[in-house]
């Protein structure tokens, strides 16, 4: 307590003189690697990360509840999508450690495969950790098993009145008043924990750190670690086009004006960033590139370290990032606060610890590709839309969810219908095209989906498609409006899905959306028709009943009864009665 108070004084005193952290540096164009699907680039780095995955752990940052969204839960608890029942954030992640287990098997020795696993770490909260352990401990740790998730728990810290650093009391109470203390915490709690030092002696190499609603990120996990494999770097970000102003973070190479030989590549606030530009790079500040958007990428917050020299800087320091205090002031003497202020950190300033250069950097993606947090509730969300901007909200995710799905296939030479008319839900407007859940254990690479998709395979606008096997593939898919189900070894039909707008009797999951699946009954089910399909005994003798059934199950037609037969001349002659007179018969 004393050593954060007297951190608070500093800090505040820094604070009310207008000191500049950046002061001393000159902000350049940082160096980073950009990626897209269907490049060889791509490929290469992926292929790289899957040799690195029995080195590799996850850190889930899941501080947050989800009432920003409007919803009274954990946000890991949030449906991914809604098209499958509880497919919820955190069985996403833990599905995705799961996928990178299999996909490491092939590089371990027999005895090595005996005591496998990927480590997973969750950071929680006051006010998320009971809930989290209840969801974990509801649906069994999602097959991570229960003593490989490492549980830390973020503390807040004491709220600040003036510049003295005094404490604020909740005089009723008679208790101080505490606030986050920001996920800058999760390098402090890794190190106290020991999870850090047990990662490290497990002989991990790279620790992921991934946020709490942003699923999509994932997808560029295996090509980040090649990137951070090859180039050596201590900490990578995962990066997207940002536009000039656009309130993001942004990634700087930031140049000693006193020492050139020291530099950092560093995420800086948008607040401070134009400010900076204006002054030591572009009279202009956060100025367009040739294509558009500003020459500093954004700063997802997906970020990969490098666990071995990441251990030892967390020694040197305790494991203590950094701190920065923004308070309002209500005086222009800056002595008076608005409100009450406290220390704070950001996990994305650990370069700060680092003394030499050429060790931290990023890898670009287009946005599509790893990019969409849900954050705002619906009507925030429709009016971000409303000024030109990503509405951040979760019917956005969801429905981006879907499209990089789409969009990957599409560039993996399968035919995706689309709709072209947008539906309007509750002041959210998209045009769906196909909705097909890819879960990690179908596939997590390009070159894996592109595999997985032979011949000419084409899916329709209203189609739905559930991937949930490691071994499914298809040849020649020709999939309408219906819903496919591919798990456990089977591939199997079900009512095709739409989506509708929302009412409020509808669950909270699915009123913050502003939409909600809809089963529409499907053609050819019991309840309709009943079709007989007969193969002959060619089609057996050549191995080909499945392929057969397989056709007539994308269509949309539910399998009920089969049977193997040898019927004699009397069933023919039954079977064919409109022919059995005939000479040729």
């Amino acid at each position: 307590m004393k050593s954060y108070l007297e951190r608070g004084r500093k800090l505040l005193e820094e604070s009310m003189k207008g000191v500049n952290p950046f002061d001393k540096y000159k902000p350049e164009v940082p160096t980073g690697v950009f990626l897209k699907p269907g490049e060889p680039l791509l490929d290469e780095f992926e292929e790289l990360g899957l040799k690195e995955l029995p080195y590799t752990g996850f850190v889930l940052i899941a501080g947050g509840l989800g009432e920003r969204l409007g919803y009274s839960g954990i946000k890991v608890g949030l449906p991914v999508c809604t098209i499958e029942e509880d497919y919820c954030y955190l069985k996403y992640y833990a599905q995705y450690a799961l996928a990178c287990k299999q996909r490491a098997m092939k590089y371990l020795s027999e005895a090595e495969k005996k005591t496998f696993y990927v480590p997973f770490c969750i950071m929680t909260s006051d006010d998320t950790y009971p809930r989290t352990m209840q969801l974990l401990e509801k649906h069994n740790y999602f097959g991570l098993g229960k003593d490989r998730v490492d549980i830390v728990k973020q503390e807040n810290v004491p709220a600040l009145i003036d510049n003295s650093a005094k404490m604020a009391v909740d005089l009723e109470k008679f208790k101080v008043i505490t606030k986050p203390h920001g996920h800058g915490d999760i390098h402090n709690l890794l190190f106290d924990s020991g999870v850090a030092k047990k990662w490290k002696d497990m002989g991990k190499k790279w620790m992921i750190f991934i946020q709490d609603t942003n699923a999509l990120a994932l997808k560029a996990i295996p090509s980040i670690i090649g990137v951070s494999a090859k180039n050596n770097w201590q900490m990578n970000t995962i990066c997207v086009p940002r536009m000039p102003g656009e309130k993001m973070g942004a990634i700087c190479k930031l140049v000693d004006e006193t020492d050139p030989t020291k530099e950092i590549v560093i995420n800086v606030e948008y607040n401070q960033l134009d400010g900076m530009l204006k002054e030591k790079w572009n009279p202009e500040g956060d100025i367009k590139n040739e294509i558009g958007y500003s020459h500093f990428p954004g700063n997802t917050n997906t970020l990969v370290f490098k666990i071995p020299e990441y251990y030892d800087n967390l020694v040197k320091t305790g494991g203590v990032i950094p701190e920065f205090v923004n308070p309002k002031y209500a005086n222009a003497e800056k002595t008076v606060f608005k409100s009450a202020t406290r220390l704070e950190c950001m996990m994305q300033d650990y370069p700060k610890l680092l003394s030499s250069t050429g060790e931290v950097g990023f890898t670009m993606y287009e946005t599509w590709f790893c990019f969409s947090p849900a954050k705002n509730n619906i009507t925030d969300a429709a009016a971000c839309v409303k000024t030109g901007i990503p509405s951040y909200g979760a019917a956005e995710a969801e429905f981006n969810f879907y499209n990089w799905t789409n969009k990957v296939l599409k560039t993996a030479g399968v035919e995706i219908e689309q709709h072209n008319d947008k539906q309007d839900f509750n002041g959210m407007q998209f045009a769906f095209g196909p909705k097909i859940l890819m879960d990690p254990t179908f596939a997590i690479t390009y070159q894996e989906v592109k595999a997985k998709f032979q011949g000419k395979c084409k899916i329709s606008k209203d189609a739905t498609l559930i991937l949930s096997d490691q071994d499914a593939s298809f040849n020649n898919l020709d999939l309408g409006a219906a819903t496919m189900i591919c798990k456990t070894g089977v591939k199997y039909p079900s009512d095709p899905v739409k989506f509708v707008p929302t009412t409020d009797a509808d669950a909270e999951v699915m009123r913050i959306r502003g939409y909600k699946p809809s089963r529409v009954p499907m053609v050819g089910t019991p309840a309709k028709e009943r079709t007989y399909i007969m193969i002959k005994p060619d089609g057996v003798q050549r191995g080909l009943v499945g392929l057969i059934m397989e056709r007539f199950e994308t269509k949309g037609f539910k399998l009920v009864a089969c049977k193997m037969a040898q019927p004699g001349k009397a069933k023919f002659e039954e079977h064919y009665a409109d022919l059995s007179k005939k000479g040729f018969f």
